[in-house]
């Protein structure tokens, strides 16, 4: 019975009591500096905080200097695995860390800029509070202390409370109109122009001695270089048309791909043709003679895909 005491006594002192940190420090100031110096200069230790709220201005910066120490290691190696300080907000426990400089022997710099602040962190007369954490892998304990609370100058406006979920101002959108067809008329204009450009194509044609006649001799030695070639221009044709009156570019891009190895062949075999047969004659009223140079035959071959 004394024994099983003595073990339930042991064990709620084990539970009471916090786990105690082999990590501390010692020889800890925190100085407020700004580019002309030292402005004030506090010293504070593990169990002594600072005295006082220390006011940090916006051109300014907070240096932390202490020297770390290990109980279980104090000649070998002083240096922890983790090491910064820490301020927070003691009302919304929002905080921010910033990373401790540790050397070999143990001493350590933090600098806590203003810039650097969060400005979810800064209000009007809004302390914060600093802590340093020391810690390492192991068994050896954390070590999470509070040193004391800075003020952050503030001249900005009241900040915002938080976002919360609700309702919220109806949004209205505005598209962009339907795109509207060219007017009648500027159609009208430009079909009188292909109009009159092809009249005038026929009309030059006749003038410099083309033969009509010779045209069931050319589809008899081609007929698919002649009618292939004219039936794929006009479907290509058809194909813009179709888009123009509301048909996808993906439909036109699919018809084109399929047209354009038919008008490239037909046209080649058209050329052949007319290279070997010359249909066009120069000579009005007169004795036709065939055309088999090369120059004049690309200049056919242009007023032909014209």
């Amino acid at each position: 019975m004394l024994l099983r005491n003595v073990l339930v006594a042991s064990l709620a002192v084990c539970v009471s009591s916090p786990l105690v940190s082999a990590w501390t420090f010692s020889n800890a100031t925190l100085a407020i500096n700004e580019r002309s110096g030292t402005l004030q200069t506090h010293q504070f230790s593990v169990s002594v905080p600072l005295p006082e709220i220390v006011s940090l201005p916006s051109s300014a910066l907070a240096r932390l200097r202490f020297t770390v120490r290990s109980d279980l290691t104090p000649d070998t190696n002083n240096k922890p695995h983790q090491a910064y300080a820490i301020i927070e907000d003691p009302v919304t426990k929002l905080e921010s860390s910033f990373t401790a400089d540790v050397r070999e022997n143990g001493r350590a710099r933090v600098d806590i800029d203003y810039k650097t602040i969060p400005t979810a962190l800064l209000g009007p007369n809004k302390p914060l509070t600093v802590k340093i954490v020391l810690a390492s892998f192991g068994t050896e304990a954390p070590l999470k202390v509070e040193i004391g609370q800075i003020l952050p100058a503030y001249n900005g406006p009241a900040p915002a409370g938080p976002i919360r979920f609700g309702s919220k101002p109806e949004i209205i959108h505005i598209f962009r109109p339907d795109p509207k067809f060219v007017s009648s008329a500027i159609s009208l204009f430009f079909s009188a122009i292909v109009v009159t450009t092809a009249v005038a194509l026929i009309g030059s044609w006749l003038h410099i001695g083309a033969a009509p006649s010779q045209l069931p001799k050319a589809l008899a030695s081609s007929p698919f270089g002649h009618l292939g070639f004219f039936a794929s221009i006009i479907a290509i044709e058809v194909a813009f048309f179709n888009y123009y009156l509301g048909s996808t570019i993906f439909k036109l891009i699919a018809q084109i791909s399929a047209l354009a190895p038919i008008a490239f062949l037909s046209g080649s075999r058209a050329l052949r043709e007319f290279q070997q047969n010359g249909m066009i004659y120069v000579w009005k009223n007169a004795a036709c003679e065939e055309l088999r140079e090369p120059t004049i035959n690309w200049i056919i071959l242009h007023l032909y895909l014209r």
